[in-house]
């Protein structure tokens, strides 16, 4: 259409030219004249079309990277459901942005600590065990070094080894370089900003020393304000995730969350061979503390239990609220003994730590039931209930 209107231009200019041009000038310098005209629209018409081609291709190259930016956004976001943990989202985030970014060959994303710390949560094309250990103080990032404490605006940085060399102190440089962060030669660094303030940094490296244009940073700017609605979706999810799997007051798994892993641990001992001790928990002294002191009190009698077996019991162990005062515990590779010498540590805890309220000191006191897997039973109702009544064995046993 382009090329068309200008043919159309230059036929008019052309045939206003041979009316006029003999009117105006007279035979000797009409054909010149002509000539000079017909080179100058000629010229005209060329860069006007060079112009318009060059914008055209500007435009649609814009658009086609800005398509390919949100077809990566859509991406992560359709992956948020099926990614186990943030180490896999951020890893997918910086993979996209390296592929998004032209002349980009490396990448890092970093993330901001309570301490003011930047730690490295994701690597494409460095070593991820040599930056494992290796965290950046945020006044020694590129962003803030380069806008002088403003972490708001993003930054290129040419020759990266060098401006290192002369901004970073020599303990932070030699840790960079024997971690073989200077492979790269030009950075391009952008702020990852949630509720208005710094989450994280993600750099894209290139191994050219003119790798990125102020074109590649917009995109990144872009791409970086997209990823902030997927991080908080995610961590939204994370929290909800965790609020259908954990008790509300204790933070320990529930009922329904403990359940659906204790049906996965016996699948898994069926078919390993192996063996395993549950036991159940009743609280002996809650229903008189909530008579006499309120259920406020009784709260932080649960909670004290709560957190008391959950300090006592092995890390390879599990824990959860199974009712109002009632908890269960799974023993992995463990007999009864072992379990015996467990919980003669927890009634130990709870004489060390009685739970204080205004003028009463209340040490905890319960009673438990023990069941085995496999001699007890291999069904999970089974061992609960061989539990369950063992533990009430106990609880009359003490009233005695």
């Amino acid at each position: 259409m382009l090329v068309f209107s200008l043919m159309f231009l230059y036929i008019v200019i052309f045939l206003l030219s041979m009316y006029f041009l003999p009117i105006i000038f007279n035979q000797q310098y009409g054909f010149p004249m002509f000539l000079l005209i017909s080179v100058m629209t000629f010229g005209i018409c060329y860069f006007t079309y060079q112009y318009a081609s060059n914008y055209v291709n500007a435009h649609r190259q814009n658009h086609e990277k800005t398509k390919e930016i949100m077809e990566s956004i859509l991406e992560i976001s359709d992956s948020i459901l099926t990614i186990k943990d943030k180490q896999q989202l951020f890893q997918l985030i910086l993979e996209k942005a390296v592929q998004c970014i032209d002349d980009a060959d490396l990448g890092s994303l970093l993330i901001l600590k309570e301490d003011n710390l930047l730690e490295y949560k994701a690597l494409v094309g460095y070593d991820k065990e040599k930056f494992k250990n290796l965290q950046l103080k945020l006044e020694d990032s590129f962003l803030y070094r380069y806008n002088h404490g403003d972490t708001s605006q993003s930054c290129i940085i040419r020759d990266v080894q060098q401006y290192d060399k002369n901004h970073l102190s020599q303990d932070t440089y030699e840790e960079l370089y024997h971690a073989d962060g200077f492979i790269t030669k030009t950075a391009l660094s952008t702020p990852i900003k949630v509720d208005n303030k710094l989450y994280g940094i993600i750099n894209v490296d290139s191994k050219n020393l003119h790798g990125f244009t102020d074109l590649d940073m917009s995109f990144m700017e872009y791409f970086a304000n997209q990823i902030t609605t997927v991080i908080k979706n995610q961590e939204s999810l994370d929290k909800l995730l965790y609020l259908l799997k954990h008790d509300n007051l204790t933070n320990i798994y529930n009922r329904y969350y403990f359940e659906e892993i204790f049906d996965d641990l016996l699948d898994r001992a069926e078919r390993y061979n192996e063996s395993f001790a549950i036991a159940m928990f009743d609280l002996d002294n809650l229903k008189i503390t909530n008579d006499t002191l309120g259920h406020q009190r009784g709260d932080l009698l649960i909670q004290q239990f709560a957190q008391g077996l959950k300090s006592t019991v092995r890390k390879t162990d599990i824990v959860a609220r199974y009712g109002g005062d009632e908890f269960v515990a799974v023993f992995l590779y463990a007999d009864f003994q072992t379990v015996i010498s467990i919980i003669n540590n927890l009634h130990a805890y709870f004489i060390n730590h009685p739970v204080v309220i205004e003028d009463a000191i209340i040490a905890n006191e319960f009673s438990y039931g023990i069941a085995h897997y496999p001699s007890d039973g291999t069904k999970r109702k089974e061992l609960l209930k061989i539990a369950d009544t063992r533990m009430y064995l106990n609880k009359h046993h003490h009233k005695q």
